[in-house]
């Protein structure tokens, strides 16, 4: 009895021994996961106000052990350069998602443009900007009436060349609604900052920036292309000025597809007088040559 009883107590010590073990194991893994796997975050190098402008030097790149990471940290420094601080940020502090307010009308228009493509302006009426409803974020189709010569006749078509191009900025307006805190800055800075026989009133430096951001009467549409697209908008522009029209999209229609040419028998059909109108006379019948054989004074026809 003594010998099972020795014997069952070094297998039950064996046993609590392997399952200390592997909860220890296991442990040091989860441990090894948080704090020896790193991850980039970016942080401020200095103190930022509120509503201040966030530049390419205020930040920098920290390491972090994974446990350690918060919620909407940001991993690279260019998704938060010339963005809004919305709330004060400490030197050292993470840059969130929620602390900043995305690029924005005061950051310019250069931030807003993707690398590797372009923004070019066109020249707009409420006629072809579909009556000026057109707001920077929104993607559009771009038709146009060409007229040209083509084997000695006058051709008259409709394209749609170009789809699913984004709007940058409305005339001057490079943001629908930018944020308010951001006006009360520029009000402040606008009454500290500028000499004025009469300074203005608050309202009026209000109406000025709303006006700046609305621009509800714009001329011109800014718009992101790549260079061949430029190239496009360019050789239409040049040789079909004033041809231009805007077909705003759905902001989540984003199928591109090729588009026929639309000519006036497209429009009236084949129905219409111009389908059915007259048609051209039948080709004449040739009339072979006779001649006539020298010798007989007979006359044959040819074969």
């Amino acid at each position: 009895m003594e010998k099972k009883a020795t014997l069952l107590s070094l297998g039950l010590s064996f046993l609590a021994m392997y399952m200390v073990y592997q909860y220890v194991s296991s442990k040091d893994a989860e441990f090894k996961k948080e704090y020896e796997t790193f991850f980039k975050v970016v942080t401020t190098s200095r103190d930022i106000l509120q509503y201040e402008t966030i530049r390419p030097t205020d930040l920098e790149v920290r390491r972090v052990p994974n446990a350690m990471l918060p919620p909407g940290y940001i991993t690279d420094p260019r998704d938060a350069s010339d963005a809004i601080a919305a709330v004060p940020l400490l030197k050292g502090e993470f840059v969130l998602d929620n602390k900043i307010i995305s690029k924005n009308v005061y950051s310019g228009l250069d931030t807003q443009v993707a690398v590797g493509r372009r923004a070019m302006s066109i020249p707009v009426n409420i006629k072809s900007a579909v009556g000026h409803h057109v707001r920077p974020g929104n993607r559009i189709d771009l038709a146009a009436h060409f007229e040209y010569r083509s084997s000695g006749a006058n051709i008259s078509e409709v394209k749609v060349f170009l789809q699913d191009i984004l709007v940058l900025a409305t005339g001057r307006t490079i943001q629908a609604s930018p944020p308010a805190g951001v006006d009360q800055n520029l009000i402040s800075t606008v009454l500290q900052n500028l000499s004025f026989s009469r300074a203005p009133t608050t309202e009026t430096v209000r109406d000025t920036i709303n006006y700046a951001k609305t621009d509800p009467s714009f001329t011109t549409l800014t718009l992101e292309v790549a260079p061949q697209q430029a190239q496009i908008l360019v050789f239409v522009m040049t040789v079909f000025p004033d041809a231009i029209t805007c077909l705003l999209r759905h902001s989540d229609d984003r199928i591109l597809e090729r588009r026929t040419t639309t000519n006036l028998f497209d429009v009236m059909g084949p129905d219409s007088y111009y389908g059915k109108g007259p048609k051209a006379p039948p080709p004449k019948a040739v009339v072979l040559p006779k001649f006539y054989d020298v010798v007989g004074g007979e006359t044959i026809s040819p074969r």
